[in-house]
């Protein structure tokens, strides 16, 4: 059975630009970069995608794992998803501070959908969250807990 969340994957139309932002803006720790060969290689099988190339980073994030993955070839369309639509997701990360994180990820250029809110109500009342985006626009969250 399911025992963890190991790691969250974001398909990605440029690793060395989403490396750069991930690393340097963000702040976390990059642990490996890889490239895949096609030829012998069952990964395209698994991946679904024929003759699938790929170019990998994994970022350590506390206990878990963030991989940015750039397939090579074939290239991969992009696609805007609303937060509200099926299938749209994103990943939080936890920090101290939100206001101060916010405040340096703008000084850094980062664009945000809105300035952090508070939660009002509910179990997680008091806690404080912003939702930014990538350089591919996938959407992520900072949070700040109570």
């Amino acid at each position: 059975m399911i025992s963890d969340v190991h790691h969250t994957c974001i398909t990605v139309s440029n690793l060395e630009r989403s490396i750069a932002f991930y690393r340097d803006a963000l702040g976390l720790e990059l642990v490996t970069v890889e490239q895949s060969e096609v030829s012998g290689d069952d990964r395209s099988d698994t991946l679904g995608v024929s003759e699938a190339q790929v170019e990998l980073a994994i970022f350590r994030v506390g206990n878990a794992q963030l991989e940015l993955i750039q397939y090579v070839r074939p290239t991969g369309r992009s696609h805007e998803r609303r937060n509200n639509d099926i299938g749209a997701m994103h990943v939080a990360f936890q920090v101290d501070d939100v206001h101060t994180t916010y405040q340096s990820l703008l000084d850094k250029g980062v664009t945000f959908t809105g300035p952090p809110a508070t939660i009002p109500k509910g179990p997680l009342a008091g806690w404080i969250w912003t939702y930014l985006v990538d350089p591919d626009g996938v959407v992520l969250e900072l949070i700040q807990p109570t």
